[in-house]
């Protein structure tokens, strides 16, 4: 699933979250303004993988000559 690409809070805006003491690779985070929970934060972060792909991909068609190493 991709997810929208705006990071804010879909019930109040914020743009803070808090990762509170969980068990490894259990962690939820939420927000920290109203306590939206955004899920686990494996998830999320997977549900963003897709825009930093696109924004590799975008930066090194910008620049294809300093992807290469010597």
């Amino acid at each position: 699933m991709q997810a929208k690409t705006n990071p804010a809070c879909p019930n109040c805006g914020s743009m803070y979250k808090r990762f509170p003491p969980g068990r490894e690779d259990q962690y939820h985070v939420f927000c920290e303004e109203c306590n939206h929970d955004f899920g686990r934060f494996d998830a999320l972060q997977a549900d963003y993988e897709h825009v930093l792909s696109e924004l590799e991909s975008h930066l090194k068609a910008l620049h294809p000559d300093e992807t290469k190493k010597p």
